[in-house]
């Protein structure tokens, strides 16, 4: 039998992220914890032979080898600290803690008990990610010096049935805590450690940020402008990233999350068709432009990260430094912000 994961949420995060991925890369989803009827159905259907359950306490009663913590924002720190009190490896779904201060709760109970402990960022394994790594350090583009990282969208309506949308940033919700967290984890992956400079965190639609733009100046010398925003008619590129021999831009983010959401379950050792899953990159120099070969997504990767680990003994995919560092950058965002 394989690694039994016990999955506690099974919304868009547990369902349509975790539980494929943690399929692909050969752990078994033995208990899954839903709420509603509904949840409960798609679990039963996705994974038939799974141990369906109500509340976390439940399935800690169940024998685990890793927790997964796919639950809404706001209890991620509660769900995370009791399946660390009971001895458990846990992987906690981005963002770890609605703060810095939460985050470092998680850390430290973890490192009190011994227990190993991470946080989902899968953005890390996008095609997009891995190319523009690829690029940098082929010399495509020379030295880099200037990041332009979006997620974009335009939806003018607020959906009234999403937490995301509707909760506070105390209770969880954002696009700061949500799809920025994304953009300042990739950006510190691709360049390394960072200030931050700038923030603008406002809500145009009036319910939780929906439009946030950040700066960070990096030590190594590029500098990152972060956009996230739902309000935006024409969308930019997903990456343009500026060096002193060229630029690399990405359009599009790889189709990994369209084809999970369309309830893909693989077998272990599966994912998806490479070419459906690697981002058309072009690197442009003036005049002239050329296709620049892709790296197929792979969140997979991250959840091998995980099994080595608990197998080997050795570090987490994400490391605690790491996680604790975007937590910081994302509370001094708040602090900073030149929007209320």
């Amino acid at each position: 039998m394989g690694i039994k994961v016990g999955l506690v949420g099974y919304g868009l995060a547990g369902r349509f992220f975790h539980a494929p991925t943690l399929a692909s890369a050969g752990f078994e989803v033995s208990t899954i914890c839903a709420r509603s009827i509904q949840r409960k159905t798609d679990a039963h259907a996705d994974f038939p032979n799974a141990i369906l359950v109500n509340s976390i306490e439940e399935l800690l009663d169940e024998d685990l080898d890793l927790v997964v913590i796919a639950s809404t924002n706001e209890v991620h720190a509660e769900h995370a600290l009791r399946s660390i009190g009971r001895g458990i490896p846990t992987v906690v779904d981005k963002p770890m803690g609605l703060n810095f201060q939460q985050t470092s709760e998680i850390f430290d109970a973890a490192d009190r008990a011994s227990v190993p402990v991470t946080v989902f960022f899968n953005r890390l394994w996008d095609s997009d990610s891995l190319t523009l790594k690829q690029a940098v350090a082929s010399g495509a583009i020379g030295k880099p010096f200037r990041l332009d990282s979006k997620y974009e969208r335009f939806r003018p309506e607020v959906n009234p049935s999403s937490w995301r949308e509707q909760n506070t940033s105390q209770d969880g919700g954002g696009l700061l805590l949500d799809l920025q967290s994304h953009l300042i984890s990739t950006a510190l992956d691709w360049f390394g450690d960072a200030e931050l400079v700038y923030s603008a965190v406002r809500s145009v639609r009036g319910a939780a940020d929906d439009d946030v733009v950040l700066v960070l100046k990096h030590h190594s010398g590029v500098d990152s402008y972060l956009s996230t925003s739902s309000i935006i008619g024409a969308p930019g590129p997903r990456i343009r990233l500026n060096g002193d021999q060229g630029t690399l831009v990405v359009k599009d983010l790889d189709h990994q999350e369209s084809f999970l959401r369309k309830g893909l379950i693989p077998k272990p050792g599966e994912w998806m068709t490479a070419d459906e899953i690697t981002t058309e990159a072009r690197i442009l120099k003036g005049d002239s432009s050329y296709n620049f070969p892709g790296i197929p997504g792979n969140y997979p990767q991250f959840y091998r990260g995980v099994k080595e680990a608990l197998e080997l003994g050795t570090a987490m995919p994400v490391t605690s430094e790491f996680a604790l560092r975007v937590a910081e950058i994302i509370d001094q965002a708040r602090v900073m912000s030149v929007r209320d």
